[in-house]
């Protein structure tokens, strides 16, 4: 069980690294008003790493770890991914390149702050793995 918190607590920096990798390329495709070529595959990564989480966190739930505190957390990353999932399928549907990287960006963004929403219900910084209060 402590090595899968580990690996659920670790894999935040993953997911924030995609994040910032994801909002760099969107905010670069609407700048030049199309997509950069790897649009699609860095939004994915950070998508499919969020599932990842999620099916890490499913676990320790499983294993019993679920206090108050961490049901707020769940509730938290359960939307970011449902924000996640659902605006990569909005934007899949967008008439034309600019409305799908619009999309795109407030759903990365979205699920972002719900993210770090998340990590904070929890009493944790969201780079440290101190307490927020004490990092």
């Amino acid at each position: 069980m402590n090595s899968l918190y580990h690996a659920h607590s670790g894999l935040r920096f993953l997911i924030l690294l995609a994040a910032a990798a994801s909002l760099i390329v969107l905010a670069a495709g609407l700048a030049t008003g199309k997509p950069l070529r790897a649009t699609r595959a860095v939004t994915a990564s950070f998508t499919g790493l969020l599932d990842l989480q999620v099916l890490l966190g499913i676990g320790l739930v499983i294993g019993g770890l679920l206090t108050d505190a961490a049901t707020g957390h769940l509730v938290m990353m359960v939307l970011a991914v449902v924000v996640a999932h659902a605006t990569s399928i909005l934007a899949a549907r967008a008439k034309d390149d600019r409305r799908e990287l619009l999309t795109r960006l407030i759903g990365i963004t979205l699920a972002l702050m719900l993210i770090v929403g998340g990590i904070m219900a929890i009493g944790r910084g969201v780079f440290g793995s101190l307490p927020a209060s004490v990092g």
